[in-house]
Formats: C-alpha cells, structure tokens, sequence
C-alpha cells in the first residue's frame, strides 16, 4: 500500500506591490482582485509571485488581506490556533501573572498575539470570542474548540459589532449570555455578556482605574461616561470622598448601582448626557474628574469632529476642578493618535483658562500588547494631569 501524502494547497492571490513591512493589513487597492468568498483562506504572494505568508482575504473588505501567518508553509487550522491561543495565555499567566489580581482580562489581542481580526476576552469561566473577520467568522468552530483545549472548563461566546460583521459579509450572532460576577483587585463586579458593550467590560482600562484609585483619597469624584461603575468604584474603595457617576445607557446605570451594592460601596448614579450635566448653570464642582467617552470616530472623516467633541468636553471638565484636582481623560479612538488628543488637550486647557500639568500618558493594560509595526493596535490614550 503506498502512503499517500496530503498537500495543504490554499487559493492564491496575489498582491500588485511587494511586502515592505510586517504590517498584518494589505489594503484593497494593493492586491489583484480573486474571484473568492469572504473570509477565504489564501496564500499571499508578492508582485513577483513571492510567498509572503498565509492570512483571510475579503474582496469587499477595505482591509482586503489579514496577514496572520508570515510562514507560507504553516496550514491556518485548529492546531495554528490552538499554538498562538497557548502562547497568548502564557503571556498573560507566566510573564504578566495577570490572573493573580484579576479574572477578567483580554486573552487574545487580535494582532498583538498574531490573529489579527479575533478578540478574546475572559470572564471568570467564560471567554467572549469578539470576530471582526469573515476568516475567523468561518472558522469559529476551530476557535471554539482551540479555546476549549487551552482553557478547560471555560464557555465559549461569540460576538460581533454589526458594523465589522456588515462589512465583512456575514450576519452577526445572536447573543445569548449571562451575567457573570468578576474580581478586580479587590473590587467586583458584574459584566452582561449579552448587552454589553464590546465584550461586556472595559479590560484595558484595569491599569488605570488601580492607578487614579490610589489617588482618591478623601476627593469629590466625577466618574464621565461611568458605564457600569468602575472608575467610581474603585475610587470609592480607595477613600474618594463621594462619586458621581454620568451615563447615558439606563441599563449600564442598573449594573453599576448593583456593583455599587457588590462593592459595599454608595455612589450617586445620574441618567445624564455628559455635556448637558456639565454645562448645567451652577453645576457641582469636583476634586476629581475622569472622562471616558464611547470612541466617537470609526473612520478618518469623523476625525476633526472627534477632536472638537474631546475639546469642547475636556473645557468643561477643567472648569468643574476645584484647585489641586485631578483630571483623567481618556481617548478610545483609534483614529486620534496620542500627540493629537494631547494637543486638544491643550487647546482645552487654554480655552478653559485652567493650567492643566500632565502627570503620566497611559495606554491600555498590558494584557493588550501592541506590535511595532501595528501603531494603530495602541488605541487608547489616558492622560492624568493636575490643575494647580
């Protein structure tokens, strides 16, 4: 009997540049039209039919080629994501020891652990799978069972912003998840992963919100955009004076008045848009401020708007701070560099007449590593200053 050996062979497609980088993302207009179903998996070669390496390729994608795989040879199967889910918990469990002081944290960061499109994220004994890939779409069963191997014990969610999954070309799915408890530090709190925004909670802000809590001591605190509670929270646990939480979103608000009572802890919750609380005539003034807006731009034209809207809320802030008091402001959009929201923040603190001293720029946890050839990985920017 001969033994028959069986070749992994891919469709190709071919790029109408050569690779310069390692960029993960090939655009559109850099890659010779396929005929090939969303989220197909492919071999990549240069304009001189060069092997770049192996990723998902969407024609009606903008982002044409995810790059995950630099190997051409190396087969994007439930074993090549079983490997680079392991190495990613190794990351968090043997160098960051993250699980000692939380049990919600980000498992897989998409590029920054080498599956560029795929959102993991932990919540005690579930893990919410966030797909902005019709590749990673495609194959979620080998994702859900990759994840059962490294993480037994552990249920799998999936979810998708409508947008990405409009964009991609494939319907997003319906969710059905719980609401489940997590540790903090000390602090708990209860995430919905079903209504929740992104995956249910704010992992990457964990950092930030230990660090600004070190520093409440005895302070009136404005939590902007609280969500469900935890910048307030941990304020409160760290000796604030009183918080004052604002959000929009009523169900978000019931969350953190239950956190709230998880926590031991007495806040006043304000149904409010951010704005209109603050320029209310004879509005309270705080010894603190955090502002942690939604990210208010999804594409490049939305930028100068963007940046409008972060001043004029930044002005508002300033000139609620008694003097001495902190102000942590935070940009999630990824589309504001960090020298642009620091050079709003300038023009906000003139504008304000208020000498706004920066004590430490920040980015999310490091359970989001970023890799130097993605910049646009680092998507958020915290900046912590004091007016005198």
């Amino acid at each position: 009997m001969v033994n028959t050996v069986v070749v992994d062979r891919p469709p190709e497609v071919r790029l109408s540049t050569e690779r310069a980088s390692l960029h993960p993302w090939i655009w559109r207009k850099m890659v010779r039209p396929a005929r090939l179903e969303p989220g197909a998996t492919v071999l990549v070669r240069d304009r001189r039919g060069r092997p770049v390496g192996r990723g998902f390729y969407n024609p009606r994608a903008e982002v044409a080629v995810r790059i995950v795989t630099e190997d051409p040879a190396e087969a994007l199967d439930r074993a090549f994501v079983e490997r680079r889910v392991r190495e990613a918990q190794r990351l968090r469990t043997d160098v960051l020891r993250v699980p000692e002081t939380t049990d919600a944290f980000r498992l897989v960061n998409s590029e920054g652990d080498g599956l560029s499109g795929l959102v993991v994220d932990r919540y005690a004994d579930w893990l919410v799978a966030e797909v902005f890939s019709a590749g990673w779409w495609r194959m979620r069963a080998d994702v859900e069972a990759a994840l059962a191997a490294v993480c037994p014990g552990t249920r799998v969610l999936f979810r998708a912003d409508a947008r990405a999954a409009s964009r991609e070309g494939f319907e997003p799915p319906d969710t059905d998840g719980p609401l489940v408890t997590v540790r903090e530090g000390a602090a708990r709190f209860r995430v919905d992963l079903r209504r929740g925004h992104k995956t249910g909670f704010f992992c990457d802000q964990r950092e930030n919100r230990l660090a600004f809590a070190a520093l409440a001591a005895g302070r009136d605190v404005l939590d902007g955009c609280c969500y469900t509670g935890a910048f307030g929270i941990h304020a409160l646990r760290g000796g604030a004076k009183s918080v004052t939480g604002v959000e929009l979103d009523e169900s978000a608000l019931d969350l953190a008045r239950e956190n709230a009572g998880l926590n031991g802890v007495r806040a006043e919750w304000v149904s409010a848009d951010l704005f209109d609380y603050l320029r209310a005539p004879g509005g309270p003034r705080f010894d603190a401020v955090v502002l942690d807006p939604a990210k208010l731009a999804k594409v490049k034209a939305e930028v100068p708007r963007a940046l409008g809207m972060y001043r004029d809320l930044n002005v508002l802030a300033l000139r609620a701070l008694r003097p001495g008091g902190l102000l942590l402001t935070c940009a999630c959009t990824g589309l504001v560099t960090e020298p642009m929201f620091v050079a709003t923040l300038k023009e906000a603190s003139a504008e304000a007449g208020r000498d706004l001293r920066i004590l430490r720029v920040s980015g999310a946890a490091a359970d989001h590593p970023v890799p130097l050839h993605f910049p646009e990985g680092k998507y958020l920017t915290a900046v912590l200053g004091v007016v005198p």
